[in-house]
């Protein structure tokens, strides 16, 4: 009998306060509606994407711990309790957009077929997460900034999570992520000031603010400092963005070697509102009110968003609402939402393009990939159109 078969799934939380759309029952994917999504800049846990991989940890708070160790360590194990977390460490609070890699796949799979789950373009979600500084706990096991070679380790993180395609979730980050003081890595016990969820990673997860959210570790069970990244399948046979001639599974065992794992995310933005960029009304031609989402990777903030109502041809420039961001350089996880009011034609797409605080400028075309990650195209492209609009 295969691991998929043997995972059960009958102890998962009640999901009846969630509006979402599923795109897989088990283990539970789901997201909101594109209209949903925008309703406020701070996403509710009624509209926050739910991305799992096994049955959902049903774990008890006061017996749960976290151990460190490896690289740097004073002791070869040290062992934290939630209470060490949250009375010896400061508690601080991110606001950060979690974006799942495959945000936006549905896009990619019309132009051929990619492998995961078929989300659409509300695989995300900007909420504030509490917590102490990974940094933090590091710097009191002996981990700082002056351990040797730095820039060559890694922070390999284990969850609790029994998972489809390995013993458990893992992944990891690079050490001078972790031990960046800008960088703001929690290990967050809260979302949006209420403890975490049961399927956003109760009672702790990892958080690391510019990345996808496949690096951010829910049901956190160990923390390992080591020289080489994660061997978990998470992280070295997934989430990479393979060459457009890998088609298939037996193609990518040539490829997952070869391949940088994914980190920061790209440059991104969506019409969420009229939903998939339509105007359906039957007048000839009109001006309406049109909003969606905006993001960057890396800390980088929207600079600009573009908005079309005649697929491109020509464009108004968007309001945007990112509050804590000056536009420039600077610290910023958080989302843009935006708005603008277009002329449009029934039928004739509204699209948007983004430009972030780095002159990064969000691509026309999809570039498709096996793994169907990173879509930041600004055309959802028609399975009659993809042969000549994409770059395959």
């Amino acid at each position: 009998m295969s691991a998929k078969k043997q995972l059960d799934y009958s102890n998962d939380p009640n999901r009846e306060n969630l509006d979402l759309i599923v795109r897989k029952k088990a283990p539970f994917n789901a997201e909101p509606r594109p209209n949903d999504l925008v309703k406020s800049y701070i996403t509710t846990e009624k509209y926050f994407f739910c991305r799992n991989h096994g049955p959902i940890p049903d774990l008890d708070e006061t017996k749960h711990t976290v151990s460190i160790q490896g690289i740097g360590c004073k002791e070869q194990t040290i062992e934290l309790t939630m209470q060490d977390l949250k009375m010896n460490y400061e508690k601080i609070s991110v606001m950060m957009v979690m974006q799942c890699a495959g945000n936006r796949r549905d896009g990619l799979h019309k132009v051929k077929h990619t492998k995961g789950v078929i989300w659409g373009p509300a695989a995300l979600g900007n909420a504030i997460y509490s917590g102490c500084r990974l940094r933090d706990v590091l710097a009191t096991i002996g981990v700082t900034t002056e351990i040797p070679n730095m820039s060559k380790l890694h922070v390999a993180f284990e969850s609790v999570e029994q998972c489809e395609e390995d013993k458990c979730y893992g992944s990891s980050i690079p050490l001078a992520k972790a031990l960046d003081p800008f960088g703001d890595v929690l290990l967050a016990y809260e979302m949006n000031y209420k403890p975490l969820s049961r399927d956003h990673g109760f009672p702790l997860r990892v958080v690391v603010p510019g990345y996808i959210g496949a690096r951010s570790v829910k049901y956190l069970k160990t923390i390992t400092i080591q020289d080489y990244e994660s061997m978990s399948f998470f992280q070295r046979r997934d989430y990479k963005i393979l060459p457009e001639q890998v088609t298939d599974e037996k193609q990518a065992e040539t490829y997952w070697c070869k391949i940088p794992s994914i980190g920061e995310y790209n440059v991104q933005s969506y019409v969420c509102d009229p939903a998939d960029g339509i105007h359906t009304k039957k007048d000839k031609e009109a001006q309406i009110a049109v909003q969606g989402y905006a993001l960057s990777g890396g800390g980088r903030s929207i600079q600009r968003v573009d908005v079309s109502g005649n697929d491109g041809k020509s464009w108004v420039v968007a309001e945007l609402y990112q509050p804590g961001s000056d536009g420039g350089n600077c610290r910023f996880y958080g989302w843009c939402l935006w708005y603008a009011k277009v002329n449009v034609k029934p039928g004739v797409r509204i699209v948007s393009r983004a430009v972030d605080s780095s002159g990064n400028v969000q691509q026309e075309y999809p570039v498709w990939n096996f793994r169907g990650v990173m879509n930041n195209s600004w055309r959802t492209v028609e399975p009659n159109a993809a042969a000549e609009q994409a770059h395959i």
